[in-house]
């Protein structure tokens, strides 16, 4: 369906009662400050161009304003999506006003208010086979403004473009860069050629050869998290600013081709920008993607992203809409209430919990038998995670007005009942924590030992006001930070020599993507930050024998410095306490760990607990010594002393130390880790 927009749609009304005379007269006011970059000609030249623009999303519709204001004087316009909030970060129509509207109606009144008198012809139903041709008819020029995983349309529309001889500019939104391509019609490569498309590929195939072939040198990929990224689901991140450095360099580039001036580049020709690690790559790609490069990149994308080695994604569906006057909790809303609830932490990522759900109540239990470690002693550890299970709980209730009441279980009846927490419909507020509980995560990366302002510190402090007898100790004292570092480093090399917790370790390492997602539980290999090398080492000493003859050798104290430079190079370091040893107590802790944790997310500081030196200090309060070797139980004692002079408090040596952590400014990390899906936790 062809249309072509109506008179009625112009406000040109306006601009008579401005008292302009006609077009002409408008014209040379409104683009009078383009004068000194382009001449009268020229500008005369873009006023009778014709540009197609398939596409009005988040850089089609920048793409339109940037061209309308550069005075192109016509258009053919494809769209047939909708405005939505969730387009708000990036679009140019993007606005209240324009939710529910079709973009293509939206943006021609944006373009009308700029320019009244554009000539428009609008495709409402988008590009298709049956009107590509009619869609090209007496443009100049195609700007491209497609969806990235919208393939078929965009091959369709540059190689219809090539056999009708009009030339085509593609600028692509990677991370905050601009990656700029140019097919012309008479030179150069066609889009099939360059990105070395054959009929024979998968989708996923086409887009992961659109993607290395965009941006042969992906200057995104050092910051970009990529778990944000699935081919498959087709979505990935996209941001504002990137678009808006789109529409810069396409239209500049349109201005390039439309007054034929020096300096045309086309495709294998290509050019990025990325302003946030201040690079210009430009270059050729002789070969295309059929470069042996291009090749072997692809190659292991496919097997990385395609075959099931490529970046793990976390779950997370989005919250569903519910009636704000619901008393009774529904289906769908428990299931993101638990939903929530697995994506507490948990020691090793064991995830030791089990729900039963009950009208307006959920009961957590505890499952000792998927950590038996030394590290949880008399499943402790456990607690604090189901702790920090029951506030996710809490948090993911008030986005739909929802008052948790939490009920705990301290001597933990059979079977292991926890807590149960009640919801009672009172209107309350969202939490704004309640939204970082999908990106809080463990970062193991190097800090870069940025100072953290009092104003966030204080900040995280305030997390454990409404939990009485839980405290939060916070150390930014650079002498204080090395002491505690030495005991951490004391404490890390007592796990790598101890083979009871070798064995829990390796028994927890997934160490392949397959096993990952094949048990959605313990820690994905890439999640441990240890580099292609530490990786195969790892791999190495996975036999204890192997571990053994290397500790020997020195491993266990060279591989604990990489946790005393954790420390020492942490912005500050964390000790969550309580006032007994109680198992309430901890886990009363583990909500406040959780809500001091997520405060951190939404602060942008990323977060690694430091567990080793608190669990070992809480089997000596316990008395429970047992399991390590005589020489490692000589170690410990020696350490205590030095231990309590930094971190127990003298009015209270009874007291309990939940978690210990470090806090910083860290890279993005490689890999998260996963959760089984929810009714695996389910009790009938």
């Amino acid at each position: 369906m062809t249309l072509t927009a109506k008179d009625n749609t112009d406000p040109r009304h306006q601009i008579e009662s401005l008292g302009f005379q006609n077009r002409r007269h408008y014209l040379e006011v409104a683009l009078g400050r383009n004068a000194g970059l382009l001449s009268a000609a020229d500008q005369e030249q873009l006023i009778n161009a014709r540009v197609a623009i398939p596409g009005l999303g988040g850089v089609g519709g920048v793409h339109l304003v940037t061209l309308a204001r550069m005075g192109i004087g016509g258009f053919q316009l494809a769209e047939f999506d909708r405005f939505e909030p969730a387009n708000v970060n990036r679009q140019y129509g993007a606005k209240v006003e324009h939710f529910g509207q079709l973009k293509l109606e939206a943006m021609v009144a944006e373009a009308r208010q700029i320019n009244p008198f554009l000539e428009l012809t609008l495709f409402p139903d988008g590009v298709n086979a049956a009107n590509a041709a009619a869609f090209l008819a007496g443009v100049d020029l195609v700007v491209d403004g497609i969806d990235f995983f919208a393939f078929e349309v965009r091959r369709l529309i540059f190689n219809t473009a090539r056999q009708m001889g009009i030339p085509v500019v593609t600028a692509g939104p990677m991370g905050f860069s601009a990656a700029m391509l140019v097919f012309m019609p008479d030179q150069g490569m066609s889009f099939d050629d360059y990105f070395a498309i054959d009929e024979g590929m998968s989708l996923e195939e086409k887009l992961l050869a659109f993607f290395i072939g965009l941006a042969p040198r992906a200057t995104q990929m050092d910051y970009i998290d990529a778990t944000r990224i699935d081919m498959r689901a087709q979505q990935g991140p996209s941001i504002a600013a990137a678009c808006q450095l789109c529409a810069s360099v396409a239209a500049t580039e349109a201005v390039r081709i439309l007054l034929k001036r020096p300096g045309i580049r086309s495709a294998p020709h290509y050019f990025q920008y990325d302003p946030l690690v201040r690079k210009f790559h430009r270059g050729q790609l002789r070969m295309g993607n059929r470069h042996p490069l291009q090749r072997l990149k692809l190659n292991r994308l496919k097997a990385r992203w395609l075959n099931g080695d490529g970046p793990l994604r976390v779950s997370w569906k989005p919250a569903p809409l519910v009636n704000p006057k619901a008393t009774r909790l529904s289906g769908p809303v428990v299931d993101y209430i638990l939903q929530a609830a697995i994506q507490a932490p948990s020691g090793d990522n064991c995830q030791p919990w089990r729900f039963r759900v009950d009208r307006n109540r959920i009961s957590l239990y505890l499952q000792p038998e998927v950590d038996r470690s030394l590290f949880n002693v008399e499943q402790y550890a456990s607690l604090i995670a189901c702790g920090a299970a029951v506030e996710n709980m809490r948090l993911a209730a008030s986005r739909y007005g929802f008052e948790a009441r939490v009920n705990l279980w301290p001597h933990l009846p059979e079977p292991l009942r926890v807590a149960d927490v009640d919801f009672e419909a009172a209107g309350r507020t969202e939490d704004p924590l309640q939204s970082f509980i999908p990106d809080r995560h463990t970062n193991r990366t190097v800090y870069d030992g940025r100072a953290v302002s009092a104003q966030m510190l204080a900040t995280l402090k305030t997390q454990c006001d409404e939990f009485p007898g839980i405290e939060l100790d916070l150390m930014t004292d650079r002498k204080r930070l090395r002491q505690i570092a030495q005991l951490v480093w004391q404490a890390d090399r007592i796990r790598l020599e101890n083979r009871q917790l070798h064995a829990h370790f390796t028994n927890m390492v997934r160490w392949t993507i397959r096993e990952a997602l094949s048990h959605r539980d313990g820690l994905p290999l890439g999640n441990l930050e240890a580099g292609k090398g530490g990786e195969w080492f790892l791999r190495l000493t996975r036999p204890w024998a192997a571990m053994n003859a290397c500790n020997h050798l020195g491993a266990s104290r060279l591989i604990a410095r990489i946790s005393y430079n954790g420390i020492t190079r942490a912005s500050a370091v964390g000790l969550v306490k309580c006032r007994d040893l109680t198992p309430e107590s901890f886990i009363q802790g583990g909500r406040a760990l959780q809500r001091i944790w997520l405060a951190a997310t939404r602060e942008g500081l990323d977060f690694q607990p430091m567990t080793a030196i608190t669990l070992f200090w809480l089997r000596w309060q316990l008395g429970r010594q047992d399991g390590f070797a005589e020489n490692q139980r000589r170690l410990l004692d020696i350490m205590w002393p030095a231990y309590e002079r930094l971190l127990v408090d003298d009015a209270n040596a009874g007291q309990g130390h939940v978690m210990l952590f470090r806090i910083g400014y860290g890279r993005t990390v490689a890999c998260r880790t996963l959760r089984r899906p929810i009714e695996t936790f389910s009790i009938v």
